[in-house]
Order: C-alpha cells, then sequence, then structure tokens
C-alpha cells in the first residue's frame, strides 16, 4: 500500500512539471521561476542656452527721389544707387552682401482741406538695399551711405555666422542637464542611469536683434550685445 501511494505521489509530480502555461516540456526538462519585472524609466527635460556676441551686421537702408515726370524720376533714382553701391564697393563691401528689398514708385498728392481736392504735385520713387558686413565695419557702412545719397536709415540687425555649430552646442548642454536631474531624482535609492530610451529635442535657431536709427554720423559706434541660442530636449532614461 505504502508503494502505491509513493508510485501516485511521484507521478502527479511529474505532471505538473510535464505542462506550464498550456505548453508541454519535454521529459527531463527542468522548471526554473520565472520574474517579470516592470521597465524602470525616469522622463526629464533639459535646457541648453548659448550666448555669443554676434559676428555679422546687416544694415537697412533706403533711398528716395521726388521729380514731376514719373521717367525722370527713375534715371535720377538709378544714378544715386549706383553712387551709394560705389561708395559701398570702395570700402570694401563684396556685391554679393548687397541685397535689393524694395522699389517703389508712386505719385505725390497735395491736398487742399477747403476745397477737398487733391492736386498731383510729382511722383516719389524709392530704393531700399541690405547690406551685409562684419560687425566691426557696420559703423563705417552707415556713415559711407549717409554721406553718399541715402537719406532713410531704417534699422540695422545682428546675427552670427556659426549658426550650426550654436546649435550643437546648446544640444550639449541641454542633455547634461537632463542627465544632472535624471541622476539627482534617484540619488541615495541605490539605482543608477544605464541607458536612454527615447529622445526628443527642439533647437531653435539664433533670432536676429534689430535697431532702429534716425541717422547716422561718421565714425558711429555700433554694440551688438549678445545672442541667445536655446535647446530643449526630453529624454527617457532607463535605471536599474
Amino acid at each position: 500500500m505504502k508503494k502505491k501511494l509513493l508510485v501516485l505521489i511521484v507521478t502527479l509530480a511529474f505532471l505538473s512539471v510535464a505542462v506550464v502555461g498550456g505548453h508541454a516540456l519535454p521529459k527531463g526538462t527542468a522548471v526554473a521561476d520565472v520574474i517579470i519585472t516592470n521597465e524602470r524609466t525616469i522622463s526629464v527635460s533639459g535646457t541648453g542656452t548659448v550666448q555669443i556676441a554676434p559676428d555679422i551686421a546687416l544694415v537697412n537702408f533706403g533711398i528716395s527721389v521726388d521729380n514731376k515726370d514719373a521717367s525722370l524720376v527713375m534715371t535720377m533714382l538709378s544714378q544715386k544707387a549706383n553712387a551709394v553701391l560705389q561708395s559701398l564697393s570702395r570700402i570694401g563691401v563684396k556685391k554679393e552682401d548687397i541685397q535689393t528689398t524694395n522699389i517703389s514708385l508712386y505719385p505725390v498728392y497735395s491736398y487742399d482741406k477747403d476745397t477737398g481736392k487733391q492736386t498731383l504735385e510729382g511722383y516719389r520713387a524709392t530704393e531700399s538695399f541690405n547690406v551685409k558686413g562684419a560687425i566691426n565695419n557696420a559703423g563705417k557702412i552707415l556713415s559711407t551711405v549717409s554721406a553718399n545719397g541715402v537719406n532713410e536709415i531704417n534699422r540695422i540687425s545682428f546675427d552670427v555666422s556659426n549658426k550650426d555649430q550654436l546649435k550643437l552646442d546648446a544640444i550639449k548642454l541641454a542633455m547634461k542637464d537632463a542627465r544632472a536631474k535624471a541622476d539627482a531624482s534617484i540619488d541615495g535609492t541605490g539605482y543608477n542611469i544605464n541607458s536612454i530610451k527615447t529622445i526628443s529635442i527642439e533647437a531653435s535657431s539664433p533670432v536676429p536683434m534689430y535697431k532702429s536709427f534716425a541717422g547716422a554720423t561718421e565714425n558711429l559706434p555700433v554694440e551688438g550685445g549678445t545672442i541667445s541660442v536655446q535647446a530643449n530636449v526630453s529624454v527617457v532614461f532607463t535605471f536599474e
């Protein structure tokens, strides 16, 4: 009786390991414990900012000419514009760094408030330019164009030449910021960051700084201040 009972117990034990999770196991297979763990992740955002002095100046100026004859006013505009361009060439501004931004021709009227009538007085022709140059040459550009017939200096903007590298530098700083936050958040818990699951990056281009000018004088000092480039990252770290 005892032998039969022992055989029955052994048979039941064998059957208990022969099928696990609906899958039959071959004879002689040992079944180990299975531990299912949730993935440990932490989501962190980081910000990196790079500030740099601009090295490019963009000067926007205009020329305007008035005359009673529409065709003559355009000829006069052309002559003044050519004189300005030649003066820029003499101080070393390259042709490819000069861009026409606007040309216009429109009638000029006077208004009699007593009669309510408008009288054609003539025509006005205008042309606007953007000139790019080194920031330390901006004052000379302003003074030169003012001395050679330009009667409208609209604004000056400042930019940087190495935009792509500045973006990369800002991203590196943002990643360092994110990693520092992740390390700090699990400090003292016994866990450690071991990998990165996902990264999302947003990096903005430098926004040119603008200044307005009412006029220009010889040896006009021009200061560009600083330009900021910012990057934001969202990082999912894994830790164990």
